[in-house]
């Protein structure tokens, strides 16, 4: 009786100490959320392979990415698919990190005609991610298509000359880092069949191309001025191609992370989000192998990474573990 008592106390200590890792694990893990439109939900990409997916990988383990794309969106209020009925759940999932990826659908002729709401429809997005306990680091793409035509009705033009230095006004207003996108992948012309949207092959480029983004970004310090909005003074640490910019608050630039090597990610023990929200505005599938990593958190869209130790909690099942081996030893010694 005594020898089975003493295996379920030990079994217990062990199923304790497994629940208490993962659960540590789980809570360090930094959270990413991506939101935008078709680019992000996974046209063009299959499933398994979306945006989302292969941020969560190339980031590996200490990451959970969520994909709350919505095809076809808009930035704008007044365009003729919103995304707005989509963000209470990005909003509720309170990420850590934060990318946003609109434009495209905004340059549209019959989304353009409101151009002139479409700062103050991003800027006020922008600030109720900002608003969010965690205060998550806001990341923003420049978007970009290929060719003109294309299979999204995208004008080119307007894009480029309109919408992307408005999106560049943003950023520098929200002190949010400025992805620039296009330079990157406006050479790659094979990763886009319709000329918007990545392949899988893209998606895995681009997956990388942000990961090692995060990464240099949560090595920069945080900026004390950057908490009321303003652009925040910060350096980015020279990456691969060696032209990162960092920030001129003065001349109201915003924090730039230049591209990096485009080559395929390695395997990583993390997975990325999946799913999107085409069809409604339900949460969608979450990714990224929990583990312990760091957790950011700053103000004003402008974080760094502050170690979270999942060992804290280890004492009482060890404990517990210690007492049942101990036990088990006394009760050899009486019957001895």
């Amino acid at each position: 009786m005594c020898a089975t008592r003493t295996r379920h106390w030990l079994l217990f200590a062990v199923v304790l100490v497994a629940a208490t890792v993962s659960a540590s694990a789980a809570s360090a893990a930094i959270k990413v959320a991506c939101v935008g439109a078709s680019t992000t939900s996974g046209a063009g990409s299959t499933a398994g392979h979306h945006f989302p997916d292969e941020l969560g990988r190339a980031l590996g383990a200490g990451f959970q990415v969520n994909n709350f794309g919505a095809s076809g969106t808009t930035m704008l209020r007044k365009g003729d698919n919103p995304y707005w009925p989509h963000l209470p759940p990005a909003l509720a999932f309170q990420p850590d990190i934060a990318v946003f990826w609109f434009g495209g659908n905004d340059a549209k002729p019959q989304n353009w005609v409101h151009k002139n709401e479409f700062v103050g429809d991003y800027e006020d997005m922008l600030h109720m991610f900002q608003a969010l306990p965690t205060h998550p680091r806001l990341f923003m793409f420049k978007s970009m298509v290929i060719r003109d035509p294309n299979g999204s009705g995208i004008p080119k033009t307007v894009l480029e000359m309109e919408v992307l230095p408005k999106i560049e006004q943003i950023a520098a207003e929200t002190g949010s880092i400025l992805v620039n996108y296009h330079d990157a992948f406006i050479i790659h012309p094979e990763y886009f069949p319709d000329g918007v949207h990545p392949n899988d092959a893209g998606t895995l480029a681009i997956g990388k191309f942000m990961a090692d983004i995060i990464r240099t970004a949560l090595t920069m310090a945080p900026d004390a001025g950057a908490a009321d909005g303003g652009a925040a003074d910060t350096s980015a640490p020279a990456s691969d191609s060696g032209n990162a910019a960092g920030t001129d608050a003065a001349s109201g630039t915003a924090p730039e992370i230049a591209p990096m090597d485009l080559s395929p990610p390695p395997a990583t023990t993390g997975t990325g989000g999946s799913g999107g929200q085409s069809p409604g505005p339900g949460p969608s599938g979450a990714g990224g192998a929990a583990g312990g990593g760091s957790k950011a958190s700053s103000g004003g869209g402008c974080a760094v990474a502050a170690i979270s130790s999942p060992g804290s909690w280890l004492w009482l099942p060890l404990a517990l573990l210690m007492f049942s081996i101990g036990g088990q030893r006394r009760s050899r010694r009486g019957r001895a």
